[in-house]
C-alpha cells in the first residue's frame, strides 16, 4: 500500500515538474498577455517546480 502512495506522489512531483516548465517556456496563454500575467506565469510555473522537486526528494528518501 505504502509503495502504491509513493508510485502516485512520485508521479503527482513528475507532473508538477513538466507543468512548471511549459508554463515557463510558454508563459500565459492569453491571446495578448500583459506583463504582469506574463510574470505570474513565470512565478507559478517556478513554484511548481519547486514543488515538484521537493516532493520527488521526499519520495525517494522515505
Amino acid at each position: 500500500m505504502i509503495r502504491i502512495i509513493k508510485i502516485t506522489i512520485a508521479v503527482i512531483a513528475l507532473l508538477l515538474i513538466i507543468i512548471g516548465i511549459y508554463m515557463m517556456i510558454n508563459g500565459s496563454l492569453e491571446m495578448y498577455p500583459t506583463i504582469e500575467q506574463q510574470e505570474k506565469v513565470n512565478i507559478t510555473g517556478t513554484a511548481f517546480v519547486i514543488v515538484g522537486v521537493i516532493l520527488g526528494v521526499i519520495v525517494k528518501n522515505h
